[in-house]
């Protein structure tokens, strides 16, 4: 039996985008405390923004970022500003193959 689609390829994107203004930014992505704690135990530039950023997309929009997945510029200099990191730093994240696991 087919499945039935809930939502248009449309709807769903819109519902799967991620922000980009800085209000939006700001309300579904900053970190508190207790998350800018756990982000610090993680060593070097790119395993903290790498940690952060999938700890965002988990939260808003609710999904774990693919292999294959782009990130809008905004979304990892908002990230790498509040943990401290070089933005730059995020293209060696998933380098290595334990981390891609």
């Amino acid at each position: 039996m087919p499945r039935r689609l809930i939502l248009s390829a449309t709807e769903r994107d819109t519902l799967l985008a991620l922000p980009e203004s800085q209000d939006d930014l700001i309300r579904y992505y900053t970190f508190n405390d207790s998350d800018l704690s756990l982000i610090r135990q993680r060593r070097g530039d790119a395993n903290r923004l790498g940690f952060a950023v999938q700890l965002c997309l988990l939260r808003y929009p609710g999904y774990a970022l693919g292999t294959d997945s782009e990130l809008p510029e905004p979304v990892i200099l908002w990230v790498a500003k509040q943990v401290q990191a070089e933005p730059a730093s995020w293209a060696k994240y998933g380098e290595r193959d334990v981390t891609r696991r």
